[in-house]
């Protein structure tokens, strides 16, 4: 089992939580927002974390990976950056900016349910440079060339 420390920073913070026990990722709830431009706001979970990797991880790079829920079409916001990473040694508090594009739609308030995170693991990877890649059926076709 992998370890997150968490740490408040403010009263209101929640703890990332699951609703269902087969839910995969955890909800995260917003504790402050600040419109940062025009119809893009930041809010913030008032958490920062710290992954124990114990022995078992050494030597992988780690994450905290923060997404949008499902949920966010009602919404009429965007989350900025599609899916936001927490790297493993940032220690400060884990926030997130979303456009409100739909501005005739409600958006997200302090103390609703604004994403969720989940834990990224990456092996090391090495990188070759080749003068050419080994060919396939599909070969350099793409965005949408495997039909509808």
């Amino acid at each position: 089992m992998i370890k997150v420390k968490i740490k408040k920073l403010c009263k209101g913070a929640k703890v990332p939580f699951k609703t269902y026990l087969k839910d995969f990722c955890y909800d995260c709830v917003a504790t402050s927002c600040e419109e940062v431009a025009p119809n893009v706001y930041k809010y913030g979970l008032g958490l920062a974390f710290e992954i124990d990797r114990g022995d078992f991880l050494k030597g992988l790079n780690m994450s905290i990976d923060f997404r949008p829920r499902s949920s966010i079409w009602k919404t009429g916001m965007v989350l900025s950056n599609s899916v936001g990473t927490v790297d493993e040694d940032f220690r400060g508090e884990v926030s997130a900016v979303f456009y409100h594009v739909m501005p005739n739609m409600p958006k997200y308030e302090v103390g609703d349910k604004i994403g969720q995170i989940k834990i990224g693991i990456s092996h090391p990877i090495e990188f070759s440079l080749e003068k050419e890649l080994s060919p396939t059926r599909r070969g350099a076709y793409g965005y949408g060339s495997t039909g509808k």
